[in-house]
């Protein structure tokens, strides 16, 4: 039997508009890129998804540790408990400062319901691939949908800036989520290290293991 707990997680998930199908096969490139750059070791992505046992969050890794393969490093596992951009477009009163959602004027799922806020552009650098933020905030993004953010890049960087800024992921700072946008909106994909190369899907299949709530 599922909990309202649970119930209410899989509401949040499914009122974030997104194209399936454009989602599905950008996962599929993903994965298969991966798997071609030899970064998918056996077991190591799956790991990096799973429930930590130290506690309520996944273990996590940086950019850079997340391609190294070691999921055995000295100490304690870092783990995250970042939250999705469906449960931060749902929870505009939970914005942390100095980042603004804005106000709900009507249909509040809809970019067009929004007005006010931080604004994408004042935060990112949105002159190259970005330019397609370039005119909303940073909560009308989020509602972008498969539409006008065909791989929801804009709606994950969003989460994990805030998911940053609430300290849900240590792994990844502020400036470390600007830089990784920054970078492809100047290049088309992030280098999370020397000669690997993430484009959009990538990014986002990266940034979605820091947040499994």
């Amino acid at each position: 039997m599922k909990t309202k707990k649970q119930q209410e997680g899989e509401m949040e998930n499914h009122n974030l508009p997104q194209n399936v199908a454009e989602q599905s096969k950008s996962v599929d490139e993903s994965r298969r890129r991966f798997t071609k750059s030899g970064l998918a070791v056996s077991g190591v992505l799956l790991t990096l998804a799973s429930r930590s046992a130290l506690g309520n969050g996944f273990v996590c890794k940086s950019p850079s540790g997340f391609l190294s393969g070691n999921v055995s490093a000295h100490g304690t596992p870092q783990t995250c408990s970042g939250l999705t951009p469906g449960y931060w477009g749902n929870r505009p009163n939970g914005w942390p400062l100095p980042y603004l959602p804005g106000t709900c004027h009507s249909q509040c799922s809809n970019v067009s319901g929004w007005t006010g806020g931080t604004i994408f552009s004042n935060v990112f650098n949105c002159n190259g691939n970005g330019s397609i933020y370039n005119t909303y905030t940073m909560m009308q993004v989020i509602w972008l949908g498969g539409g006008g953010d065909p791989y929801q890049l804009g709606a994950h960087i969003v989460a994990a800036l805030l998911n940053a800024r609430s300290g849900r992921t240590p792994v990844l700072t502020e400036a470390q989520v600007i830089n990784i946008f920054n970078e492809w909106n100047q290049k088309g994909y992030f280098e999370p290290t020397v000669n690997v190369k993430w484009y959009e899907a990538d990014i986002v299949y990266y940034l979605k293991t820091t947040m499994p709530l």
